[in-house]
């Protein structure tokens, strides 16, 4: 009975072995900062004045945030990024025309590089939809978070 025992034995070390051996790494795996959306805000609601248009963005995960907002004829814009209300400075426009907007806009801000790109939907009225769409915030340290989004641009009617 000893003697089948000493090669169970020996299977089982060398099993453990070759499983910690596995296992062992030099270092550990960089660890990506806290999402830029870790926070469950949301913008404070933006109001618009006579004439004026804006671009309204929500998150589409579910609790659907409020986090972006433009207004039409200003090269800035506000974001909900890591707890707190961020100003944005518009740097680039691409795309097509959506209203008084691009589809494909970039802004800086200290947080990093936010860049806004979707796809226009159905006209509304006064404004139009955006069904689907993306943030992407490129953080100071090099990490990307993609946030998908849903909106619409939309304008106050003129004073009468």
């Amino acid at each position: 009975m000893r003697q089948a025992l000493v090669p169970a034995v020996m299977a089982l070390l060398i099993a453990s072995a070759l499983v910690s051996a596995c296992s062992s790494q030099d270092k550990p795996a960089p660890t990506p900062p806290a999402s830029a959306l870790s926070d469950s805000g949301e913008l404070s609601p933006q109001q618009l004045g006579p004439g004026e248009c804006g671009l309204f963005l929500w998150t589409h995960a579910q609790p659907n945030r409020f986090i972006f907002f433009s207004r039409a004829g200003t090269d800035t814009a506000i974001m909900r990024l890591k707890g707190a209300e961020k100003p944005l400075t518009l740097v680039q426009r691409r795309g097509g025309l959506f209203g008084q907007f691009m589809t494909d806009m970039r802004f800086n801000s200290d947080a990093g590089t936010i860049t806004i790109s979707f796809v226009p939907g159905a006209e509304l009225d006064g404004g139009q939809r955006i069904d689907s769409g993306r943030i992407s915030i490129v953080g100071k340290e090099g990490w990307e978070t993609l946030i998908p989004v849903y909106g619409l641009s939309a304008c106050e009617p003129g004073s009468r």
